[in-house]
């Protein structure tokens, strides 16, 4: 009795999880086959989410609206030569790729950017923090668990999964001149990674199933701060009489100096250098963004029935503290944090109205 509910409580978590995975491809499909957003539309909806950037918004809106919008006309042949054969036709798909580079200060929005892009395509989605890889023996992952990551990130359905994008977190952190106890040239990791991003079907297993992913319509998007890169540009610039920004004259080259692999560079054949925020860019993306980390608080405050309000001052000052302090718009929500504390652990139950925060009070709580 006990077996056969066992057997049947499995089956029915068989059930949907298969029912699921139905639904993420069908949902994903859809928004491939329908995705039809011009660079300047895809741009605008960043626009509502990410402030600044914009020669680098610009350039990312370009690659992605290209890469799946050339996707989709191709996959939408490819369907109809195969008879509405999914993984047939994704097989038979050709498209030429390009991933991209940013480049860029730490809490620049360069990972914000692109998650917020893969929303608005409608394609899974996946962080990789690429100073937890190592080469093959070392201690630490190996670079084909970013497929696992993908395929969850896909609902476990390997074909929605080759349609996503993946985003290669402090890549300039796996350099050739990086010394670690995990992987003491770095080239391990640039060499496993060129497999990957270079698109080729990779097989691999999750438990007793073995498991085919492509990575050959995966956009990749790598970002990094690469520490000095400007001066490995502007020697070069200066060796052959060159005159301008240097993010102008940005070339492989410069990052096989860094200590990149030039294959691996080669793979990212759009660049994106992102500033660091200005004391303006920081106070709109407490004012203007449509994410802004300052909502959460409003919005946890006025559960409590306390109306919260920020001074125009007031916002400048914590941008001014957020630009002192070197943590870009990663570091805004520490800062209200702070400022808020003592109010947000004395007043709920206690007290109903209006929550007014100027200059004043944000010098008095952060010192």
């Amino acid at each position: 009795m006990t077996n056969g509910l066992y057997e049947h409580r499995r089956r029915r978590i068989q059930e949907k999880l298969e029912e699921f995975r139905e639904q993420k491809l069908g949902g994903t499909i859809q928004h491939i086959l329908e995705f039809n957003k011009t660079p300047a539309e895809l741009k605008a909806e960043i626009d509502k989410f990410v402030i600044g950037q914009e020669r680098g918004k610009k350039i990312m809106a370009t690659a992605i609206a290209f890469h799946y919008r050339r996707l989709a006309h191709a996959f939408k042949l490819a369907l109809s030569q195969s008879k509405g054969n999914l993984e047939q036709a994704l097989k038979a798909t050709r498209t030429p790729k390009a991933n991209i580079l940013i480049i860029g200060p730490t809490g620049v929005g360069k990972t914000y950017t692109a998650e917020t892009f893969s929303q608005q395509v409608g394609v899974p989605f996946v962080v990789e923090d690429m100073t937890k890889f190592s080469e093959v023996g070392y201690v630490g992952q190996n670079v084909t668990d970013i497929l696992v990551d993908l395929l969850v990130s896909g609902g476990g359905n390997p074909l929605v999964s080759q349609l996503g994008m993946v985003y290669l977190d402090e890549i300039d952190k796996i350099a050739a001149e990086a010394v670690t106890t995990r992987d003491v040239s770095g080239k391990g990791v640039q060499k496993g990674l060129l497999r990957l991003v270079e698109g080729v079907e990779n097989t691999f297993e999750v438990g007793q199933e073995r498991i085919t992913i492509s990575t050959k319509h995966v956009l990749f998007i790598a970002g990094g701060v690469f520490e000095d890169i400007q001066n490995i540009v502007k020697r070069r610039m200066a060796k052959h009489n060159l005159s301008g920004e240097w993010q102008n004259f940005l070339m492989n080259e410069d990052l096989v100096s860094f200590g990149m692999e030039r294959q691996l560079m080669a793979r990212f054949p759009v660049k994106v250098v992102y500033d660091s925020l200005t004391i303006e860019d920081l106070k709109d993306v407490l004012a203007r963004s449509a994410d802004s980390p300052l909502l959460a608080y409003i919005n946890d405050l006025k559960a409590w029935g306390i109306e919260l309000e920020f001074a125009d001052d007031a916002l400048r000052m914590i941008a001014e503290r957020a630009k002192q302090e070197g943590t870009g718009a990663r570091g805004l929500i520490s800062i209200l944090h702070r400022v808020l504390l003592e109010d947000m652990y004395r007043l709920p139950g206690t007290f109903v109205g209006k929550l007014e925060v100027d200059r004043h009070y944000v010098q008095e709580r952060l010192g």
